[in-house]
């Protein structure tokens, strides 16, 4: 893999977070090949591009407000083949506060994507997000 599709590969990836923190989640979803695996960071497990848009639609407004805080930075592109590329990510959503009177919190994760090129074109395939700090969003507060 030369540099020029490492940088490919790191714009693709500041334009997905940009559409991200846009909520334009059809542009967003144009990223993922149609049969693409996403895990959320809860576990979720959506096999088609279509329900990892949907799913990533059924948010509160509340929360696609708080978007605007959050960022992602590509920490890791490794070639597995040609024209395949295991990248990870590191994210952080500072002030997130979930519907429900929760205090905010800062969070940040982990996402691993693998990326084929397809047409001339990254796409997604697989995506896992991890959150590398605090609860399960449905824990008991005490």
């Amino acid at each position: 893999m030369d540099e020029k599709q490492r940088q490919e590969i790191r714009d693709l990836i500041t334009e997905h977070t940009r559409l991200w923190v846009a909520h334009d989640m059809d542009a967003w979803g144009a990223y993922f090949t149609e049969d693409a695996d996403f895990i959320t960071h809860r576990g979720l497990w959506w096999r088609t591009r279509g329900e990892n848009v949907d799913g990533h639609k059924d948010v509160p407004a509340s929360v696609i407000a708080q978007k605007a805080a959050y960022t992602q930075e590509v920490v890791s592109i490794q070639p597995l083949a040609p024209d395949t590329a295991l990248v990870h990510t590191v994210w952080t959503w500072p002030g997130h506060r979930l519907p429900g009177g929760r205090p905010p919190e800062d969070r940040g994760g982990l996402i691993t994507l693998v990326l084929v090129r397809r047409g001339g074109s990254w796409l997604i395939r697989a995506a896992h997000n991890t959150r590398a700090n605090g609860t399960d969003d449905f824990a008991p507060q005490g």
